[in-house]
């Protein structure tokens, strides 16, 4: 959906990730099948924040992120809340590996840039 609107409505990637709860893997993803308003400028992707995105929740009405669980929530058991801790666990184990690579292309870029 990469669209020439011109909007304030833009953020970068990571923005738009910690503001939806919602994993950069997967934004990459929504962007490669077009699922989700994007544009590329000055090598940066941005992606349109009008207020029309909602994040993907699982059979209980919880990010599948996991970045808004509330351990109260629900039933109560203790099963239930387990699951949801692993669903976390899972997302912050996905992130975490998100990081590590973009940590590593900008220490490669840096000693690119220091060699110069």
């Amino acid at each position: 959906m990469a669209t020439d609107i011109d909007s304030e409505n833009w953020i970068p990637l990571v923005e738009f990730s910690v503001q939806k709860g919602i994993s950069l893997s997967t934004l990459r993803r929504y962007i490669k099948s077009n699922k989700i308003a994007w544009k590329l400028l000055e090598g940066r992707y941005l992606v349109m924040d009008d207020g029309s995105f909602i994040a993907p929740r699982n059979h209980a009405g919880h990010l599948i992120d996991g970045n808004n669980i509330d351990p109260s929530s629900g039933s109560g058991d203790l099963e239930s809340r387990m699951k949801n801790l692993e669903v976390t666990l899972m997302a912050a184990n996905e992130e975490i590996a998100e990081l590590k690579t973009l940590l590593a292309f900008y220490e490669e870029k840096w000693a690119q840039i220091s060699k110069k």
